[in-house]
């Protein structure tokens, strides 16, 4: 792995070893996330998937505002608030997550990250925006991905463009500018998680974990009690 915190985007060359490891197992991910998507249960009815930004997770509460008018940008938590209590929806993804990303998930559950399914509709922008912090990194797991000819779908970080690849990780720092743009008439699913920058240490990571929480809570008790 790299110890350099400030890279927007993580090269290949450059990935941790779960990376290689969930790209070994993407095609299992993806059975999983197609029997979910075409079969109801009840753990599936109490976890549903749900517009991102909606509030029925802890986080990303704003996330709606960056899509674009008549888009639709929707998500499967695996992890964190909203998720269901089994692993009966999607028992291989969740167990190979907690034996190789720990990180991803006990971040989720901290309340400081998600671990999900995000799933963007045909001719979808998610706008120009950044992460609140940059105490984590992104990952996104090629699942189903438009054909190339199909059209332009690709995520900018900061000043340069990147494709997705059906199995294959996109790794970067979400605190950096980020857009992307589905300009296909193909839905595109991913698995996202975020997971601690590797240059923080455990203490690092519980105190900027209650700084940025703090920092958070402060923006929302300004927004809806702005100073008089």
């Amino acid at each position: 792995t790299t110890n350099n915190k400030n890279w927007s985007y993580i090269p290949p060359p450059q990935h941790p070893n779960w990376c290689h490891v969930l790209e070994e197992h993407w095609d299992k991910i993806a059975q999983e996330l197609q029997r979910l998507e075409t079969t109801t249960t009840t753990t599936t009815r109490m976890a549903q998937w749900g517009a991102v930004g909606s509030g029925h997770r802890g986080s990303g509460g704003d996330d709606h505002r960056v899509v674009s008018a008549g888009g639709k940008w929707q998500e499967y938590v695996l992890f964190g608030t909203g998720a269901s209590q089994t692993d009966d929806d999607v028992p291989f993804t969740k167990q190979l997550l907690r034996r190789h990303v720990p990180s991803a998930v006990s971040l989720a559950e901290a309340g400081g990250g998600e671990v999900i399914f995000s799933r963007l509709a045909p001719r979808t922008r998610i706008e120009a925006h950044c992460g609140p912090t940059n105490l984590r990194w992104t990952a996104h797991l090629g699942l189903v991905i438009p054909p190339k000819l199909a059209g332009t779908c690709q995520i900018r970080v900061a000043n340069s463009w990147y494709s997705w690849e059906t199995g294959r990780v996109l790794l970067f720092d979400d605190s950096f500018e980020h857009e992307i743009v589905n300009d296909t008439n193909h839905t595109r699913t991913i698995l996202l998680l975020r997971l601690w920058n590797p240059a923080l240490s455990p203490d690092d990571r519980a105190h900027d974990l209650y700084k940025a929480r703090c920092q958070k809570e402060l923006a929302i008790e300004k927004r809806y009690h702005p100073p008089s």
